[in-house]
């Protein structure tokens, strides 16, 4: 039995030896290199007219595929069988730069992302800095933070943009504007003031606004950064009267900022929510050939 199953593997690797070679990345055959003496290979499990493959054209096929991605394995794209691709030995001196090569692919992404955060770090207490002088005056910022432990001011000054970030996060209006309707809505004064109060429900909907506002992160962003400055300049034009330092000035500036922006949101989403209640589909209008067909 052992003579005969020896036989019969010698007889298929003869059959498989005898039969013609074809190329598939070329399409050339064993015949077509008769002359050339071109080197052939197997690199994968694949039999039949896919198991060779000149070795230059091999070669070329996994350059293109290591061109795409340089992490990528090479495989059949028959049987996906992984080719077994061996380098000649380098120098002792090049497997040390190799080395150092791949540590530093290594170790770069976490480098750049420490540069980025530091970048962002010192941009944000760069921030807060600029913020100090332009709310309290230059003076009196520059006095406090001599004064100031350098490393609490290490960690003030980032926090600064990062609460106005986060104050314009909070939906203030909503909440206002909730509890007006929910408690006064009723008042007479309210109905002069905001007549869209005077709105009736449609369609059996609650008379309890509901804010489906998209939140824009660029324009949320701009607006937190820019609140000091605006702050300063409504101060400065409101309130420029000797009695106020620059810091209640900047404070009193920003308070009505706010309270009329506020009031100004608060009157447009209102409407914007009457305009929603009041939309309905029509009938498509039909033209005079289509109601004669």
């Amino acid at each position: 039995m052992e003579n005969a199953s020896t036989g019969q593997r010698s007889s298929s690797c003869s059959q498989e030896t005898s039969e013609p070679k074809h190329c598939w990345v070329c399409f050339g055959t064993d015949d077509d290199d008769y002359e050339s003496n071109r080197d052939w290979v197997s690199p994968c499990k694949c039999r039949g007219s896919t198991r060779w493959v000149h070795q230059d054209c091999v070669q070329r096929w996994v350059d293109e595929k290591l061109k795409e991605n340089l992490s990528v394995k090479a495989h059949c794209p028959q049987c996906h069988t992984q080719y077994i691709i061996v380098y000649d030995e380098v120098n002792y001196f090049v497997r040390i730069l190799n080395k150092l090569d791949k540590t530093a692919n290594q170790l770069c992404p976490f480098l750049a992302a420490g540069v980025v955060v530091s970048t962002l770090y010192w941009s944000a207490a760069s921030y807060g800095a600029i913020t100090m002088m332009q709310v309290m005056g230059e003076r009196e910022a520059i006095t406090m933070m001599e004064n100031t432990d350098s490393y609490m001011l290490l960690l003030v000054l980032p926090s600064i943009p990062l609460s106005l970030i986060l104050g314009k996060t909070i939906n203030w209006e909503e909440t206002l504007l909730l509890f007006v309707q929910r408690f006064t809505s009723q008042l007479p004064l309210l109905r002069t003031i905001m007549p869209s109060f005077l709105c009736e429900p449609v369609n059996n909907s609650t008379s309890t606004v509901q804010f489906n506002s998209v939140v824009n992160p660029t324009t949320t962003l701009c607006a937190a950064l820019l609140l000091p400055t605006t702050a300063t300049v409504v101060g400065n034009l409101l309130f420029d009267n000797s009695s106020y330092s620059y810091l209640q000035k900047t404070l009193l500036g920003g308070l009505v900022y706010i309270a009329v922006k506020g009031v100004f949101r608060i009157y447009q989403r209102q409407h914007s929510i009457i305009k929603e209640r009041t939309r309905k589909v029509i009938d498509y209008p039909e033209t005079d050939t289509e109601e004669n067909n």
